[in-house]
């Protein structure tokens, strides 16, 4: 017989409020006879006394947490007739669907397994960042690293090691886009993956390098747009930080690429000069106010306003 099954036969209201007469009887006679009333509840249980009552200390079952979707398609069902069939119609729709991208998928990878295979890519960055593997960060996986954040300055080393980090905007951008499509197609075969370390370590650099690299050219910008529109389309937020940082290089970018092309022509404008101002500004904060006015065509005061306004925005 199970430890389960002799449990389920302890009666054990009873031998509760036996056990309360065996600590509080009135007299001794009345603590004795509860005592072997005890012995031969357990005993009918196929339990020592001391075992029986070891049931009574041993901690209640944690309660469940309740379910807030419990009953929630009934509850549907009554507001909106037809609401069960309408659902089941569309999970076997997206089921379907599903399945055919699995099917289309196969052809192209030949298995399952290759899908999930890490790319030479990724046997690379994960083998870059074993080194920094942290236990102890139990949600990202390595040392001091948090997602939103970027690669730690550790990581950002270990990552260049491989070659593969793209040194502008529309490289991360299309390398952002090839690791979307890959987890994309392991969702396919399975619907609650989620990436290994090394993939989201590799995530978090490419949406880094998409914040916050420069690259002043009409390419540069198109794809920063393209950034901008997928995080518009989204369905999660982020960090106000990251977003401050966008926008920031994306200005850089358009004021450096409007006072080259007005460099070419030969004609400078106020709107141009305050361009090239900014452009300075972002790529050689070190320069002084004078010099950069020099290669701007203004006034170091005018240099000076531009400077303590942007340093305004940062702070």
């Amino acid at each position: 017989m199970t430890a389960h099954a002799t449990a389920s036969k302890l009666d054990m209201a009873k031998l509760a409020k036996l056990r309360a007469l065996m600590d509080r009887g009135a007299t001794p006679g009345e603590r004795e006879a509860a005592r072997a009333k005890a012995i031969v509840l357990a005993a009918s249980a196929g339990l020592t006394l001391a075992a029986a009552l070891s049931k009574l200390d041993a901690p209640a079952p944690a309660a469940q947490p309740a379910n807030i979707f419990t009953g929630f398609a009934d509850w549907m069902e009554e507001r909106e007739p037809g609401y069960k069939v309408r659902e089941a119609a569309r999970r076997a729709e997206r089921e379907a669907k599903r399945l055919a991208r699995c099917r289309e998928l196969l052809a192209v990878y030949g298995s399952e397994d290759a899908v999930f295979a890490p790319t030479d890519l990724e046997a690379a960055i994960r083998d870059a960042l074993d080194p920094l593997t942290e236990p102890g960060n139990s949600l990202w996986g390595y040392r001091d690293f948090k997602f939103s954040d970027g690669p730690t300055p550790e990581m950002w080393e270990a990552l260049r090691v491989t070659g593969h980090v793209p040194a502008t905007v529309p490289k991360a951008w299309a390398a952002y886009q090839a690791q979307e499509a890959r987890t994309d197609n392991r969702i396919a075969f399975c619907p609650d993956y989620t990436p290994m370390a090394w993939e989201s370590a590799w995530s978090s650099a490419l949406e880094y390098l998409l914040d916050n690299l420069r690259t002043p050219t009409a390419e540069g910008i198109a794809a920063r747009l393209d950034w901008l529109e997928f995080l518009a389309n989204r369905d999660m937020a982020r960090g106000i930080e990251a977003d401050r940082n966008l926008i920031a290089s994306l200005q850089s970018d358009f004021a450096a690429f409007v006072a080259s092309n007005s460099r070419q022509s030969g004609h400078s404008t106020a709107a141009q000069r305050r361009a090239a101002v900014l452009d300075l500004l972002a790529q050689a904060p070190g320069l002084s106010d004078r010099e950069i006015s020099r290669r701007a065509g203004c006034s170091p005061q005018t240099v000076g306003n531009w400077r303590r306004k942007l340093e305004g925005a940062v702070q």
